[in-house]
C-alpha cells in the first residue's frame, strides 16, 4: 500500500497543491498543507484500499486542512480585533468611544436594516436566538448566519478603510 500512497498522491500533486493555493492565497502554504496531508496520509497507510480510495482521502485532507488553516487565522484575526479595542479601555476612554462611534456609524450605514436589527438584538440587548428568530420568523440558523455574516461585513470594512 505504501507505493499506491506515494504514486497516487505523486500523481495529483499538482492538483492538490493548485486547489490549495487558490484557497489560501499563497503557494507556500499550498506547499506545507501538502506536507501536513501526506503525513496524516502516511499515518492511515494501511487503511486503504485502492487508488480511488487514496486520492479521496488526498483531497479530503487537503481540503481540510485548508478549512482548518483558514479558520485558524480568522480566529486570529478576531483576537487581534479584540485586543485593540481592549487596548484603548482605561485612559483611552476618548480613543475607545471614538471606535465605539465608527463602528456603530459603519453599522447604521453598511447592514441592511434586518441584519443591523438583529446585531443590535443579539449584541446590545442580549435577545437569545430563539427570540431573534421569532421576531423575524426565521431559525435559528438562519439567524446565526446573518449575525456572523454582519459582523463579518463591519470587521472587513473597518479593516479596510482603517488599518486594522
Amino acid at each position: 500500500m505504501n507505493d499506491i500512497l506515494t504514486a497516487v498522491f505523486g500523481r495529483l500533486r499538482m492538483r492538490l497543491h493548485s486547489g490549495a493555493a487558490r484557497m489560501l492565497h499563497s503557494d507556500q502554504e499550498a506547499d506545507d498543507v501538502l506536507q501536513d496531508a501526506f503525513e496524516r496520509l502516511w499515518k492511515q497507510r494501511s487503511s486503504f484500499k485502492g487508488e480511488k480510495h487514496v486520492e479521496g482521502a488526498a483531497v479530503t485532507a487537503v481540503r481540510n486542512i485548508c478549512i482548518d488553516e483558514l479558520r485558524r487565522r480568522s480566529a486570529r484575526s478576531e483576537a487581534e480585533l479584540s485586543d485593540a479595542i481592549a487596548a484603548t479601555d482605561g485612559d483611552d476612554s476618548a480613543e475607545r468611544q471614538q471606535l465605539l462611534n465608527t463602528v456603530n456609524a459603519l453599522i447604521a450605514s453598511e447592514l441592511s436594516s434586518r441584519d443591523r436589527e438583529i446585531l443590535v438584538m443579539r449584541d446590545r440587548n442580549g435577545y437569545d436566538f430563539d427570540e431573534i428568530a421569532a421576531e423575524f420568523g426565521m431559525s435559528e440558523t438562519a439567524v446565526r448566519v446573518a449575525l456572523s455574516r454582519a459582523r463579518k461585513t463591519i470587521r472587513n470594512i473597518y479593516r479596510a478603510r482603517y488599518g486594522q
